[in-house]
């Protein structure tokens, strides 16, 4: 038997229908107090005790914007080595760049990566024209490098 509304005659009273009641209470949901997380900020250059924890090695041709997402969506992963915008890494010049992960970013440090990347990107065929660092998210230790073909 199916449950059915209290005095499901037809009569109504002054204060409407009594099958049905008006709430006497709204429910709200709880005010947060946690802060809205603020998205960390890229920089240009490294502070003093950044280490190298990940290394982002993009194409010069992608869009500041997709660079960023990139560099954002790449502090979230473990990966040491991610490469977007068509970029592949070759093996010799990931075994290459594996002694300079977890070591304090200096000048030296920033020098060795780029010529890493020179060379194990390039090759006889299709050299590449340049290579430099684009961005870093020094709270996770990433670091954005954009590789540039020659044209």
């Amino acid at each position: 038997m199916l449950p059915q509304a209290l005095n499901s005659g037809a009569a109504s009273h002054a204060d409407g229908p009594r099958g049905f009641l008006k709430p006497s209470k709204s429910i709200k949901p709880p005010v947060s107090t946690v802060a809205a997380v603020p998205a960390p900020t890229i920089v240009q250059a490294a502070t003093a005790d950044t280490r190298l924890r990940r290394l982002v090695v993009v194409s010069g041709t992608m869009t500041p914007e997709a660079i960023r997402d990139t560099i954002l969506a790449c502090g979230q992963t473990r990966t040491p080595v991610t490469t977007a915008g068509g970029v592949s890494a070759p093996a010799p010049m990931l075994s290459d760049l594996a002694g300079l992960f977890g070591s304090t970013v200096t000048e030296d440090t920033k020098k060795k990566v780029l010529e890493t990347v020179r060379k194990g990107m390039g090759s006889s065929a299709k050299p590449l024209q340049r290579v430099e660092v684009v961005g870093w998210l020094p709270s996770e230790g990433v670091m954005a490098v954009a590789v540039y073909p020659e044209s």
